[in-house]
C-alpha cells in the first residue's frame, strides 16, 4: 500500500497562529518541511482510496496533491482538529463511507453538523476489535487512551500490517499491543518530544513502544511547535533504527 501524510501539525499547526515562539518564527522565514499543516493520512488500498481524518486544512490539502479519489474517510475522534474539514465534503459530489464509531459519529451529529451528516457520507459504523473487511485488505479499529473516545485502526494487505495509533496517551490495552506486534509500519502521533504531555505519546516514548512491540518501522508525524524543529527531528532519528520523520507530502511504500 501507499501511504501519503498530506498533513503532519497537531492541533495549531506550524506555525502556530500569531506566535512568536522560534520555532514558529523559523517556519514563517523558511518554510519547506518546517510548516505543517494539520493532520491527515491517505491510505491507497487495492482500489480503495481510504482518507484518515479531516482537519480544517483538509480543502487546501487536497488541492495541493491533486486528490481527485476518495472511497472512504476514517475519523478516529472528534476534536476540531481531527473533523473541522468534514462539511466540505458537502461538496465532493461522490459517494464516500464515512467511518466512524457510533458514540463519536452521534457528537458530531450533535455538535456540529446535525441532519446535515447523512447528506456528507454514508455512515458505516466501526467497533472496536471488530474488522471491516474488502476484497484484498481489511483494518480493525482499536480503541486507544485520550481526552475523549478515540480510535487508532490496523491494516493489513498482502500480508503487510500498518498500525495508526492515533491521539492516544502512552497507555494502551493488551489488545492494542498485540495488534501492534511485528507491524510492517507504526505510525504514531507525538505532538511534544518529551513528557509529560497529557493524552498524548511523545516522540521519544514512540521509540520505546516501537522496541516493545518488535515493529519493524516507526513514522512520527502529528508534530506541536513545542516539539523539536523538522531538522533537528532527522538528525536524532539518524541514530535510531528505522524510525522516520514525517513531513507534509511525504510517501511511504509499505
Amino acid at each position: 500500500m501507499k501511504i501519503t501524510f498530506l498533513g503532519t501539525g497537531a492541533a495549531e499547526g506550524i506555525p502556530a497562529l500569531n506566535c512568536p515562539c522560534p520555532h514558529c518564527t523559523r517556519a514563517r522565514r523558511e518554510g519547506g518541511r518546517l510548516v505543517r499543516h494539520r493532520n491527515a493520512i491517505l491510505f491507497s488500498l487495492p482500489g480503495y482510496e481510504l482518507l484518515l481524518d479531516t482537519p480544517p486544512d483538509i480543502r487546501e490539502l487536497l488541492a495541493r496533491y491533486q486528490i481527485h479519489r476518495i472511497e472512504g474517510i476514517f475519523l478516529t475522534h472528534a476534536h476540531h482538529d481531527h473533523t473541522g474539514g468534514l462539511e466540505e465534503f458537502l461538496y465532493w459530489r461522490k459517494d464516500l463511507d464515512l467511518f466512524v464509531e457510533p458514540q463519536v459519529y452521534e457528537s458530531l451529529r450533535r455538535e456540529n453538523w446535525g441532519d446535515r451528516l447523512p447528506d456528507i457520507a454514508f455512515h458505516c459504523p466501526i467497533h472496536p476489535g471488530m474488522a471491516v473487511r474488502f476484497d484484498g485488505f481489511f483494518f480493525t479499529p482499536f480503541a486507544v487512551h485520550h481526552t475523549i473516545p478515540c480510535f487508532g485502526l490496523a491494516i493489513y494487505e498482502g500480508g503487510r500490517k500498518v498500525v495508526y495509533t492515533s491521539d492516544t496517551s502512552n497507555r494502551f490495552s493488551n489488545y492494542a499491543y498485540r495488534l501492534m506486534a511485528e507491524a510492517d509500519l507504526l505510525i504514531v502521533n507525538t505532538p511534544r518530544f518529551t513528557g509529560p504531555h497529557e493524552g498524548h505519546i511523545t516522540s521519544t516514548e514512540a521509540v520505546a513502544l516501537k522496541k516493545r512491540v518488535g515493529a519493524r518501522r516507526l513514522a512520527l508525524t502529528h508534530f506541536n511547535h513545542n516539539n523539536r524543529t523538522h531538522d533537528s527531528l532527522e538528525k536524532w532519528a539518524q541514530g535510531l533504527d528505522g524510525v522516520i520523520i514525517a513531513y507534509d507530502g511525504l510517501e511511504i511504500e509499505v
